[in-house]
């Protein structure tokens, strides 16, 4: 009877020590790269006014896209070989596009077409001093593109932000005015 015991004992042992569940891996974190991403569309009746203009930031790219029409080319043209010159300029057709390399990597792809504009920028790749000029080029071009003034905009947002600041700070001075009256009374 012991050695019976002894047995079933053992028995439920090893198999409890066999089916026991094991503590799981946890998943490996995906990468993500923080980074910002917008889009505006002007659509308006006269078909010159039309636009849009995406801008992608991450930590890893720029990416700047537009599409327009075609009589704003000339004067965007013009901004692209003041700003990037002529030394990494090929043209093919009505195709205007600038690749700046480095020991074999791109750095950044700029291709203008009669309506539509691509700049690509490699972080990995680019200084920051260069990522920060396209950046600065990019609100540029969008500004010349969608006729907007992004200055004057922050600034509008900029005051627009300061009077709901003063709204909500007006409006927390008469709370607490009420609940002084309150434990007053």
């Amino acid at each position: 009877m012991k050695n019976l015991f002894l047995t079933i004992l053992s028995t439920l042992i090893l198999t409890l020590t066999t089916c026991a569940q094991s503590t799981p891996t946890p998943p490996k974190t995906p990468k993500t790269s923080k980074g910002t991403s917008y889009s505006i569309t002007f659509d308006t009746d006269d078909a010159k006014d039309n636009s849009s203009v995406s801008i992608k930031r991450n930590d890893d790219i720029y990416k700047f896209s537009a599409r327009f029409h075609e009589s704003k080319t000339g004067s965007i043209k013009k901004l692209l070989v003041d700003k990037l010159g002529k030394s990494n300029l090929k043209i093919v057709g009505d195709t205007y596009r600038w690749i700046k390399t480095e020991n074999g990597e791109k750095l950044y792809d700029c291709k203008l077409t009669d309506t539509t504009l691509k700049i690509y920028v490699d972080k990995e790749y680019a200084n920051s001093k260069m990522i920060d000029m396209m950046d600065e080029f990019g609100t540029v071009l969008k500004d010349a593109i969608s006729g907007t003034d992004s200055k004057q905009e922050a600034e509008e947002n900029a005051k627009r932000e300061l009077k709901r600041a003063e709204r909500e700070l007006a409006k927390a001075k008469r709370k607490l005015e009420r609940l002084k009256r309150k434990i007053k009374n």
